[in-house]
Order: C-alpha cells, then sequence, then structure tokens
C-alpha cells in the first residue's frame, strides 16, 4: 500500500484515540497492525515492540527497530526490553561497513557491539567530534542529492517511458536511502545532539522523496523525527514558514504534542493558506477532515488547561 495513505490513516487514527496503542490494544485487523510503520516508530511500549519483533522473524522491520533503539541509546540508558530488541535484531542481520564514511561506521559497530563508548559520543563537545559532524552533513547532503532528482513530466513523455523513468527514479532512491538508513538515523541523531542549528537538518525535513513511498521503508519516520527537531529547535515560526511543505498529518502529530496557542496559530494559517484552491495537493483527506482534527486538538488542550485549574 502507499506509504502516503498508510500514515495518513495511521496518525490520525492515533490523533482520534489521543495515545499510541500498546501492543495488546491493537486488533488484527487494525491498519496498525497490518501496515506498523507509525506505530513502531511512534510506540513506547517496548515490551510490546519486542513481542513483534519475535513474531515477524522475517526481520521486515527489523531497520526501524534498531533506528529506535539507536535514538533511545544516544540519549539515555536503555531498559531491559530495548536491549533485548537489540539483541534480537542485531542477531539476525549483517551490518556493512561503508569506505565512503568510516568515522559513522565506526560508531555504528560501536553501538552493534553494545560498547559503552556509543553515548560518550553524543556527550562530547561538538568540535571534538568534528570528523564526525562532517560525515553526517555530507550524508545528509548527499540524501538531498538524491531526493532532488525531478520526476519526468507526464505531458511530454508516452506512459511506457513515463513509468519506466518513475521506476528507475524510486529504485534509486529507495536503494541509496535503505542502504545507508542506519548511517542516516546515526548522522540525524549527532547533528540533532551536537549541532542542532545545521542547515542540512531542516533541508531534508522539508525535502520531499521524489517517488511513490513505500509503507516500510522509513523515509516518512526520518522526515517525522526531522520536522519535530526543527520545531523544537525553532518554535511555531517554524511552522509558519514552511506549513506549504509539510504533511498535514505530520504538522497535526506535532501540534498534538505542544501548546494550545500553537495550534490555534497554526489552524488559522493552514485555513488561510489552502481555503482559496480547496485542498491540499497531494492530501490523503479533505480540509475539512484536517480542520475537524485542529479542533479536536484544540479542544482537549483547552479541557486540559480548564482542569489544571480546579
Amino acid at each position: 500500500m502507499d506509504g502516503l495513505v498508510t500514515e495518513s490513516v495511521n496518525l490520525l487514527t492515533f490523533l482520534e484515540l489521543g495515545k499510541i496503542p500498546d501492543y495488546e490494544q491493537l486488533k488484527p485487523e487494525d491498519m496498525a497492525r497490518l501496515f506498523p510503520e507509525q506505530w513502531l516508530t511512534l510506540t513506547d511500549d517496548w515490551n510490546g515492540l519486542y513481542y513483534h519483533a519475535q513474531q515477524t522473524a522475517e526481520g521486515w522491520y527489523d531497520h526501524l527497530l534498531v533506528a529506535r533503539v539507536l535514538q533511545n541509546e544516544a540519549s539515555q540508558a536503555p531498559n531491559s526490553d530495548i536491549l533485548a530488541i537489540k539483541q534480537l535484531i542485531v542477531s539476525r542481520n549483517t551490518y556493512e561497513a561503508y569506505q565512503d564514511y568510516p568515522a559513522l561506521s565506526q560508531v555504528l559497530d560501536t553501538f552493534y557491539r553494545n560498547e559503552d563508548g556509543f553515548k560518550r559520543i553524543f556527550s562530547a563537545v561538538a568540535d571534538v567530534n568534528s570528523f564526525l559532524i562532517e560525515e553526517a552533513e555530507s550524508l545528509l547532503q548527499s540524501l538531498l542529492v538524491t531526493f532532488s532528482v525531478q520526476q519526468p513530466n507526464i505531458e511530454s513523455l508516452d506512459w511506457a517511458t513515463y513509468q519506466q523513468m518513475a521506476e528507475a527514479i524510486k529504485e534509486n532512491c529507495e536503494l541509496f536511502f535503505s542502504s545507508y538508513f542506519n548511517h542516516l538515523i546515526l548522522a540525524a541523531e549527532l547533528l540533532i545532539q551536537l549541532k542542532p542549528n545545521s542547515a542540512v537538518l531542516k533541508q531534508v525535513a522539508l525535502c520531499w522523496p521524489p517517488y511513490v513511498l513505500s509503507s516500510s521503508t522509513g523515509e516518512l519516520f526520518f522526515i517525522r523525527k526531522l520536522l519535530a527537531h526543527c520545531y523544537k529547535n525553532e518554535g511555531v515560526e517554524f511552522l509558519l514558514a514552511h506549513v506549504e511543505h509539510i504533511m498535514p498529518e505530520h504538522l497535526l502529530f506535532l501540534l498534538a504534542q505542544s501548546s494550545a496557542s500553537d495550534c490555534i496559530i497554526m489552524k488559522k494559517a493552514f485555513t488561510d493558506t489552502f481555503a482559496a484552491q480547496g485542498y491540499y495537493p497531494g492530501a490523503n483527506c479533505s480540509l475539512q477532515v484536517y480542520d475537524d482534527f485542529f479542533t479536536l486538538i484544540i479542544n482537549r488542550k483547552s479541557k486540559r488547561l480548564i482542569n489544571d485549574h480546579l
């Protein structure tokens, strides 16, 4: 299924619920069980994640679980469930070191081997890790170049030629992203913690992949992570400046974890930006659906404010 559809359905379902359900609360027919990328990358139910990993012996989502574990270990000591997930995933996968990114590969090797030095890398002074910062920025710049390939103009080509060219772009971009996925996760985490104002973080967050996304490759998870950092780093001004380039579901999900005032500001900005044309280009839902979710989030936050003052 189209990755944008599953991203939209699952995120809006979680927003409607007001939480990310635990694994045992998911029904077999739920979209989050059938296409679990969003649940895997958002839940704090680490015991459920471990059970899911055990039940998915073919390892379709192992790369996402490794990314979650890496992000967790970069900021805090992992619990027993997280360590169990890591041991399981690492035991059934082989990881390739890339000679073009030797410093990042060395840090990943430290991570895979459970060596103590991994966490210390993220607490060191940024200039001490200048070689890592340079490689991290270089890799994300390479991703930008890869994603900057222009789709062929369908109006100037016959259908067969267009399909062939579009598929070639998809294969090339997906190959780069999947091959360097762990390196990309590490590079982003290093920059977020050691150089949070790096321009390339924002550039990648706002750079949309030029191909139809799959439901499990991780591009949308990566974009979500970088958008959350940019919002945390720059505040609502970031959202206001780039509302046209942020998937509505991503915008709503960010705001659900923010303040009522930011939600009110962005509801107006979103409406003002897209009301005239009547739709958000490429969106999975109508503007009315998104407006209803803005209202839902604002009402929930307003009720919490009232309850907090009682």
